[in-house]
């Protein structure tokens, strides 16, 4: 490898998944180039976070695992598709005539980790304390929000809670109200939990003292979801559920008023090709999750070569360190399937299509196949905030394409980038846009 190339110091990210063939591309994994020196870092890291896994792990304070995932499944589906990755499952089936989509099944299950009330359990892609768990019967998760202190009412949110009595067992008689709308009237126990009705908001009663004559009673509020057997659940819209044990299972009852892209429990759902040879659809599917991990002493590998370590101490300030490629840090972002390439010769002998951001001046390896390209990217060509996103041959390698995305200048770069997330590049030799906005782009 020369010195030169050293120098160059790109940086590349490698896709395990694929992408949407309306790119017009052949695209298996994918490599993104970009000059990790150069601004147009960020640009890669906008169209990465559009088309490909990313994972963050950093450490709370609490010396626990905090990960943040946006991942991404390209799925090819005939009739249905149906996706298992040790979180959940989930399983849609559908019909197609033409164009049109007519979804029969959105189903989603999993199984929680514990059933032991006050355990950490993970649901669709977060994180709550186990509230209640009654095997098949109900199962109520929540992470408290608020701590409150009261001599007799309180609010949270669009609900007033009045203590209307209490009896010498410490029972509470309370009423509800929403607005000026009763909910309900409830007794609820020291100790005890109390969900409100068509709510999830739930209340801990912890507390009672007394100061003189004057009472005091000390609540925790939860956001939460409880799930009863067989009983609907309104998220972001209403699903059958059932329980079986630790497992849930949950149903939507009206999967035929889905329109084509949709977004349902933590999925946001898009048709991304339909296939006019066969009968093949292709779904993008878009998984968020935020969870959090306590883990126990000892060495953890968290995939890609990142691993956490943890080291417990008797004055309990534990200690918990993160590692990727041997080195420790402090938090980790991470894309599935990166790695960081120098030798542009080889790289342009990979087997990979290419994605290359950046005109000669800033990338290397833009530099090194400019002859090729069809329409010449300089500092006056295509103009001030325009650029180029052209598709060729790889000269190196006849069985790999090379997409480019080249501005005169940073903005034309960006505007490039911009329009490749927005769907405006259709798979075309090539076309020039131009940045009308921070985040609006047309094409010329």
């Amino acid at each position: 490898m020369s010195a030169s190339c050293k120098l160059v110091a790109l940086f590349v990210l490698a896709a395990l998944c694929t992408m949407p063939i309306t790119y017009g591309i052949a695209v298996d994994n994918p490599l993104i180039v970009v000059n990790s020196g150069k601004v147009d870092k960020e640009y890669a890291e906008l169209l990465m976070n559009e088309y490909y896994t990313k994972r963050t792990v950093e450490v709370n304070s609490n010396k626990d695992l905090v990960f943040t995932e946006n991942i991404i499944y390209n799925v090819p589906a005939i009739e249905e598709f149906e996706i298992q990755d040790g979180k959940g499952k989930l399983l849609v089936e559908f019909t197609r005539s033409g164009d049109s989509i007519t979804y029969k099944t959105f189903e989603y299950e999993e199984e929680l980790e514990s059933r032991n009330k006050d355990d950490e359990v993970t649901f669709m892609g977060k994180t709550y304390k186990l509230i209640d768990y009654n095997s098949g019967s109900r199962i109520v998760l929540g992470n408290k929000v608020k701590d409150i202190e009261t001599t007799g009412e309180f609010t949270y949110e669009d609900y007033k809670f009045t203590i209307i009595g209490r009896n010498s067992n410490s029972e509470l008689l309370m009423s509800v109200h929403k607005g000026n709308t009763r909910v309900e009237n409830v007794k609820i126990f020291l100790k005890d939990r109390y969900t409100v009705k068509d709510s999830e908001i739930s209340i801990y009663y912890d507390e009672y003292l007394e100061s003189g004559k004057t009472p005091y009673f000390f609540f925790e509020i939860y956001d939460s979801i409880e799930l009863k057997n067989r009983e609907n659940y309104d998220s972001n819209g209403e699903f059958r559920v059932t329980l079986d044990g630790k497992r849930i299972n949950l149903d939507y009852r009206s999967p035929r008023t889905l329109s084509k892209d949709f977004k349902l429990l933590n999925y946001d759902i898009k048709v991304s090709e339909i296939s006019n040879s066969d009968s093949t659809v292709f779904f993008t599917v878009k998984r968020n999750a935020n969870y959090i991990l306590d883990m126990k002493e000892g060495t953890k590998y968290l995939g890609n070569n990142i691993f956490a370590v943890k080291i417990e101490k008797s004055n309990s300030d534990d200690e918990l360190y993160l590692y990727k490629n041997g080195k420790r840090y402090e938090k980790i972002v991470d894309y599935q399937g990166s790695v960081q390439v120098i030798d542009q010769d080889e790289l342009l002998s990979a087997s990979s299509d290419l994605i290359l951001i950046g005109g000669p001046v800033s990338n290397k390896v833009t530099e090194s196949i400019q002859n090729s390209l069809k329409i010449k990217v300089t500092n006056d060509n295509p103009g001030p905030k325009r650029g180029v996103i052209q598709k060729i041959v790889n000269p190196k390698n006849k069985d790999s394409t090379i997409l480019v995305l080249a501005g005169s200048d940073r903005e034309g770069t960006k505007a490039c980038v911009l329009a490749l997330n927005q769907g405006l590049y259709n798979g075309q030799d090539n076309i020039i846009v131009e940045l009308t906005g921070d985040n609006s782009v047309r094409i010329i």
